[in-house]
């Protein structure tokens, strides 16, 4: 999933960017799987969403230590502005 997630990104994000976004995407699948997980009434598929999610921000978690600040200010900056 990250890998498509990846291929898809990369021509919008500046490279330096792209671990970030990936980060950032990996979240807000995990915040959604959490809340689909919170709707559904099915004990099984319940805790199967539940595991998706932790797993996801877990994954989330571990790529973040490898951003560096200065990746995550470009980020939110605009492209055409000097660094």
């Amino acid at each position: 999933m990250v890998l498509i997630a990846t291929f898809g990104i990369r021509n919008v994000v500046p490279a330096d960017a792209l671990a970030p976004a990936i980060v950032t995407l990996l979240f807000a699948v995990a915040a959604v799987t959490a809340g689909f997980a919170l709707l559904c009434r099915r004990d099984r598929y319940r805790i199967m969403s539940f595991e998706l999610a932790g797993s996801l921000t877990f994954i989330g978690v571990v790529l973040s230590v490898l951003i560096e600040p200065d990746q995550m200010i470009k980020l939110f900056t605009l492209s055409h502005q000097p660094e």
